[in-house]
């Protein structure tokens, strides 16, 4: 097994029949020599989408939900083919602190230097596993020292703190 996908056979069967184009992933080595970079992406796939906090996914999926994971695994090694080594680049600048860079002057938001790209045809596939953020609020409550914890103080005007 390499995460969800049975053996490699599997994943050269998705790519060369579901797939229409995939040229990056014919790019990459295969097992006959060298490094094996197809089972690499596809275990690095299968580590992102599992290790993901935006996705509760179950120890042991049923058929169907296997099916998907399968499908999601390897659209997600597509794009790890595609784009690692750019978002390899764009990581290592924002976590120089860089907010803007290159000639067409992208942009990094500060606030995305922890998240791990998902591309949204995984996330749509993977849609039955998100978990929803659970919502916090918080109440403002004023209260004096000397006023009993008993007394309502919301919506009073008269505090000052």
């Amino acid at each position: 097994m390499i995460g969800w996908i049975t053996d490699l056979a599997a994943a050269e069967a998705y790519f060369k029949d579901e797939r229409l184009d995939s040229a990056y992933w014919d790019s990459l080595t295969a097992s006959s020599g060298g490094r094996d970079e197809k089972t690499a992406v596809l275990r690095q796939a299968y580590n992102r989408l599992r290790l993901c906090s935006d996705f509760e996914i179950p120890t042991v999926p049923s058929t169907v939900q296997l099916e998907k994971l399968t499908i999601a695994q390897c659209e997600m090694a597509y794009y790890l083919a595609q784009h690692i080594q750019d978002e390899d680049r764009r990581k290592g600048l924002q976590a120089q602190g860089v907010a803007d860079a290159g000639i067409v002057k992208e942009r990094y938001q500060a606030d995305r230097l922890a998240t791990v790209p998902i591309p949204q045809t995984v996330r749509d596939i993977l849609n039955e596993f998100f978990v929803a953020a659970q919502p916090f609020f918080a109440a403002d409550l004023d209260r004096g020292e000397d006023e009993r914890v008993g007394e309502n103080v919301v919506g009073r005007d008269d505090l000052d703190y």
